[in-house]
């Protein structure tokens, strides 16, 4: 049976070239996707400023969740600095030293990350020239700052600027030339007292690094470590990186998520459009399918027959289609490292894993799309399959049917889920219910073809174009084969305009009520954050009205999703000053009053936080803060503002304790009624800050929601080029096939012109009818989004990019096509 597979291969070249094509397309898909999902799982940065310890010790980084994901916490969360001295007392340990990081900016609005000098040894540095730090004043620096021991340099902490003596540089490894930390920043160290006057937690430390005495073997330091001292996580070789940094693992944790999101969907739209390319092969070979049945080859032999064919096809090209896979990752990770997902210098983790598991699925999505497609040619009668090898059968199953319309009545239900579930779950449903009504669309596709053709049928009957008639007799005769190319396209239009104004509708909204929340005139911010006393002075500004500091952070809590699960989920929190709050601030306050933020152990919410929570004013709201540490408190007010500033408000100097650096973000003020605008600008000037109007502040989450959008648009790039060349592929294999239709209109008397004009006007029907389809799909998924996110079911499209979009998904079409008609015809006057 092998032997007339290949047999059968070599005499359908064109056929099953097309078939290579998709398998190949579909594993370098896959194996792109596999290999994001393992570097969340194993990738991550290499050590910096740590690179010199052995092992690095830290505190749970992350809060478990059972039966998933652990969630990260979005602050450093710290230790004791105790454990520095239990940590020194394990057997094996040389030397433990606590790391802090300070953060300051330079007179030029520089912000560097600054440490105790005692933790230089860790990276590791030396002194190139001068001395190390004694006094609070003193600093050394590396040499990209270009100063020498003696020189003085302006640092700031929290807004407000000191004179600092540098007395010494420091190089990475000793090496006198080294221009730079090792992390590729500018490295500052102060004397232990400067760092202890600057530092916020003074009986915690971020990290210890961990110096194991000679001959020590690191993995069972850590083990040990972690064995007798409690609450700690031990990390070595390039895990250390993910104790320094913050951003290795939380973009770790970020990559495996958003990776796992965009692989499920181009796994569905892989098998998807690989099976339907199948299913166009299976088609044209009908009438070869039939002779097999009628020269006496039973159904198992002849399906036994086509799976053979098509496991040494999509083998060979599943196997060459992961090679491509690798480099997609690469590219992918670019431009997530650009979208700031995950940090740069983020390696990628690599084993032959995805290659194999991208070959077993796309194999086994060729395989099954092609016995699918085959059992009904296979099982009718020869004579039957005959002639419906000459036209096809346009009825559809009664399984069919039912099948399609209840995946239509399960995405319209999905994308109208907002009108009853808000918040998250809401959102999540009607931006997947895209997939689910472009199936429907797939297994309806020649009733949607019959439904357009009798619409049409009249205008293209009363046509004097013979073309046009032609186009209409064909049509109708194979509504399968245009249906193949219809769906596709369809794919790409509702699937773009679903990821392309999703983000636009959500931003629209998040920056209409930040602009509502902030009734402040102006925004004052400095480099590195605003300490509470310099917001104190801000408001003691001649012509300033009021002031209200402002920190900003996350928390994770736990809600339910869809009423059936719960889930941790990390929302955005403001801390709020409580001076002056209603001067500066309009939350849209539905229940209770957000003066009693003031009061100790209360929060307010969004009222879509207090829903998908199930949380009432005066009841207990539980939660996480962004350092790990576990909160209950009442909930005093909710307001209805929470996308544009944020699902949580707390007492300003409460939330500034669970952050790292403990200062504040920005100040917002409001100016007397007749205040020098210029005067107020010189005077936050003299202090060191910037002020900006108001419109400066961007909504909650604003940035966040940029890179996942920014990471949205870049995957949907890379499965919109992939069901673009699969289209390519699927239309110039369909048209080829129609060589002996060419070659009978031919000698019936049509000309070539006459011909091109037939398939264009096919090509002009299918492109409409995907084009009008994939905008309707995409409708009730982007209202159901809008109405989630502003109450009203008005998504916001952008014509420019719908029309670009549109009108790319047709050249694919029509060109395919034009392309693919101008060389059967070749072929035919041959």
């Amino acid at each position: 049976m092998f032997a007339l597979a290949l047999s059968s291969i070599r005499h359908n070249r064109g056929g099953f070239a097309g078939v290579f094509v998709a398998v190949f397309l579909c594993a370098g898909l896959m194996t792109g996707m596999g290999v994001l999902i393992e570097s969340g799982l194993r990738g991550g940065t290499a050590p910096q400023r740590l690179a010199g310890a052995d092992v690095v010790i830290g505190a749970p980084q992350s809060m478990p969740v059972p039966e998933d994901i652990a969630v990260p916490f979005p602050e450093r969360v710290l230790l004791p600095k105790d454990k520095v001295a239990e940590i020194a007392s394990v057997p094996g340990v040389e030397r433990a030293v606590g790391n802090v990081s300070i953060p300051l900016a330079t007179g030029g609005g520089q912000r560097i990350e600054a440490a105790a000098w005692d933790s230089a040894a860790l990276a590791p540095y030396t002194l190139v020239s001068g001395r190390a730090p004694q006094a609070a004043d003193e600093v050394v620096l590396d040499g990209s700052f270009g100063t020498g021991p003696g020189s003085s340099i302006e640092l700031s902490h929290g807004g407000e600027s000191a004179q600092y003596t540098v007395t010494g540089t420091v190089a990475a490894g000793g090496s006198s030339g080294s221009k730079g930390a090792v992390s590729g920043e500018p490295a500052a160290f102060l004397s232990s007292s400067g760092a202890e006057a600057l530092w916020p937690h003074g009986n915690a430390v971020t990290t210890v690094g961990v110096i194991a005495e000679p001959g020590a073997d690191p993995r069972e330091l850590a083990a040990a470590i972690e064995t007798e001292v409690d609450g700690v996580v031990a990390y070595t070789g390039e895990r250390r990186g993910d104790a320094e940094a913050l951003g290795g693992a939380a973009g770790r944790s970020m990559l495996l998520l958003l990776s796992a999101s965009l692989a499920g969907t181009a796994v569905m739209t892989a098998v998807f459009v690989t099976a339907g390319t199948l299913s166009l092969s299976i088609m044209s070979r009908r009438r070869e399918f039939a002779l097999l049945r009628a020269v006496g080859a039973g159904t198992r032999q002849t399906l036994g027959l086509i799976l053979r064919e098509v496991l040494l096809v999509a083998g060979v090209a599943a196997l060459l289609g992961t090679l491509p896979g690798f480099w997609l990752a690469q590219l992918l990770a670019r431009q997530f490292t650009t979208g700031g997902i995950i940090p740069a210098g983020f390696a990628l983790a690599y084993s032959p894993l995805p290659a194999l598991a991208a070959m077993a699925l796309s194999v086994a999505a060729a395989a099954g799309a092609s016995l699918a497609a085959a059992r009904g040619a296979v099982r009718t009668t020869p004579t039957t399959a005959l002639r419906e090898a000459v036209t096809e059968n346009q009825a559809l199953g009664r399984r069919r049917t039912i099948t399609g319309l209840v995946l239509l009545g399960a995405g319209l239900v999905a994308a109208l889920t907002p009108l009853a579930v808000p918040g998250l779950a809401g959102l999540t449903a009607a931006a997947g219910s895209a997939l689910l009504l472009i199936i429907a669309a797939g297994v309806l596709g020649p009733r949607i073809v019959a439904g357009v053709l009798q619409a049409v049928r009249p205008l293209l009957r009363r046509s004097p174009s013979a073309s046009m008639v032609l186009a209409e007799a064909n049509t109708a005769a194979f509504p399968r084969r245009l249906a193949a190319g219809m769906v596709p396209l369809a794919l790409a239009v509702a699937l773009g305009s679903v990821q392309l104004f999703m983000a636009p509708t959500v931003e629209a909204e998040a920056a209409q009520q930040s602009r509502d929340s902030i009734t402040a005139d102006y925004l004052v911010s400095a480099p590195a954050g605003i300490s509470a006393d310099l917001a104190a002075r801000i408001a003691a500004v001649p012509g300033v009205q009021a002031a209200t500091p402002v920190a900003r952070s996350a928390v994770l809590a736990q809600t339910t999703f869809l009423g059936m699960e719960d889930t941790v989920e990390a929302y955005m929190i403001s801390g709020l000053g409580e001076q002056d709050l209603f001067s500066t601030l309009d939350l849209g306050t539905r229940e209770g009053s957000l003066e009693r933020l003031a009061e100790p152990g209360t929060v307010a919410l969004s009222e879509d936080l207090a829903r998908s929570s199930g949380t009432r004013v005066g009841e207990e709201f539980s939660f996480h803060y962004g350092d790990g540490t576990e909160a209950a408190a009442v909930v005093v007010a909710t307001y209805e503002r929470g996308l544009g500033f944020g699902d949580l408000a707390i007492d300003n100097g409460t939330l500034r304790e669970h952050t790292t650096s403990a200062l504040n973000d920005y100040v917002l003020i409001t100016a007397d009624s007749g205040a020098d605008t210029g005067g107020l600008s010189a005077a936050m000037e003299d202090l060191g800050l910037t002020m900006l109007d108001r419109d400066a502040l961007g909504a909650a989450g604003a940035a966040e929601r940029s890179s996942e959008s920014w990471i949205s648009v870049v995957g949907l790039l890379v499965l919109l080029g992939y069901v673009g060349l699969s289209v390519v592929n699927s239309l110039v294999m369909a048209t080829a096939r129609r060589r002996p239709e060419l070659m009978l209109l031919r000698a019936l008397g049509a000309t070539d012109r006459q011909l091109r004009r037939m398939t264009g006007v096919e090509a002009a029907l299918m492109v409409t009818t995907a084009v009008l389809l994939g905008s309707l799909l995409a409708l009730p998924p982007l209202i159901g989004i809008a109405f989630n996110v502003s109450g009203q079911p008005v998504p916001t499209i952008v014509p420019g990019i719908f029309l670009a979009l549109a009108g790319t998904t047709a050249a694919l079409g029509l060109g395919s096509i034009a392309v693919a008609t101008r060389a059967a015809l070749r072929q035919v006057r041959e």
